[in-house]
């Protein structure tokens, strides 16, 4: 009986030891398991932080006129979910000016394209458009072909460079509709020198109103994406690098060698792959990137006659209020709107003088 008292006490102490080890062997898989998931799922978050990111700086480069993100962030989120939110500044003769907020949501299942805030378009007030958010003007390009259409705000053109003379001592930016097409040639001869061309507008084959369009609609240009240069050979640059690290030497020669490449052509065709679609009343600002290419995309834009047969329907200028008097009787100006604006400052460095 002793015996069997004994051996009961031995087996409930091992089921016991048993089941210590069970529980310690189960909270370490469900800890592994746990670390295992959130580095996956962390992984997930910040790959498509950065997908938001990459796609952003491609649009850039053909939407949103003379703005860019000068700073990314992260919003929130938790182990499921993420946000990001950059800000933007407008180039205004060299000046950059805080304009508005890009912000969009995400989860490991994906990017919610749909909630992205975009504060490049705002309330109308009178004939102009302003931000909700800064209250700054926008500047918006006017349709030569645009014809009233049931459901779409339909905005009579503004001429607005004769409101300029009222703001001495101010940098402006002004969105300048021609009253055709022209070549890039062309534009340069008709843009007095001192004031900055800082953006190009394809323009629209529609009869759609585009000065009610977002920011992200309207396509083009800054002078950047004619050409572009990068690196002739990565790898060079590569050992360039190992050798400042390892020997302490100059950088290799080869680091140095560029070649230029059409970035305009490539960045539109890009756009075309890229998530987001928007329509205004069934017409699809898309539609005029892909007739844009199919009419100039065989162009060799590193040719400069070749490229100054590039055509605009508009361009975004900047410069000192009192330089745009000079075009205020311009006949190939369709439309003029003025956008945002600073006060000008003896210690800025401008970019033309």
């Amino acid at each position: 009986m002793k015996t069997f008292d004994q051996f009961e006490k031995i087996a409930k102490k091992k089921k016991k030891k048993n089941l210590i080890v069970t529980v310690m062997v189960t909270l370490m898989s469900l800890g592994v398991l746990f670390i295992g998931t959130k580095m996956i799922f962390g992984r997930i978050i910040h790959d498509k932080g950065w997908e938001v990111v990459h796609t952003m700086e491609n649009l850039e480069a053909v939407a949103f006129p003379n703005s860019n993100t000068y700073r990314w962030r992260a919003n929130g989120g938790d182990l499921l979910h993420g946000g990001i939110k950059g800000a933007r500044a407008k180039d205004i003769y060299g000046v950059p000016v805080y304009h508005s907020e890009y912000e969009t949501n995400f989860s490991i299942f994906g990017i919610n394209w749909g909630n992205s805030e975009l504060h490049g378009r705002g309330t109308h007030y009178g004939n102009g458009l302003y931000q909700l958010k800064t209250g700054q003007k926008v500047p918006q390009f006017y349709n030569i072909n645009a014809k009233p259409s049931e459901g779409e705000a339909f905005l009579k053109p503004t001429q607005e460079i004769t409101d300029l003379k009222e703001m001495t001592g101010q940098l402006v930016e002004v969105a300048i509709t021609f009253d055709k097409p022209y070549t890039l040639s062309e534009i340069e001869s008709m843009i007095p020198d001192n004031l900055k061309t800082n953006w190009y507008w394809i323009g629209t084959k529609s009869t759609g109103d585009s000065s009610t369009w977002s920011d992200d609609s309207l396509f083009g240009t800054g002078s950047e994406g004619f050409t572009r240069e990068e690196y002739l050979d990565p790898k060079a640059v590569d050992k360039a690098m190992a050798d400042v690290t390892q020997n302490g030497e100059k950088l290799d020669k080869a680091i140095t060698k560029t070649k230029t490449v059409e970035a305009f052509f490539s960045n539109l065709k890009a756009l075309l792959r890229a998530p987001g679609d928007a329509t205004y009343n069934n017409t699809r600002p898309r539609d005029d990137v892909e007739a844009y290419l199919k009419t100039f995309g065989h162009l060799d834009l590193t040719d400069k006659n070749q490229r100054n047969q590039l055509e605009f329907s508009g361009i975004i200028l900047t410069g000192p209020a009192e330089n745009f008097a000079q075009l205020e009787n311009a006949s190939w100006i369709y439309a003029s709107s003025i956008g945002a604006s600073t006060p000008n400052q003896p210690y800025y460095q401008l970019d033309k003088e």
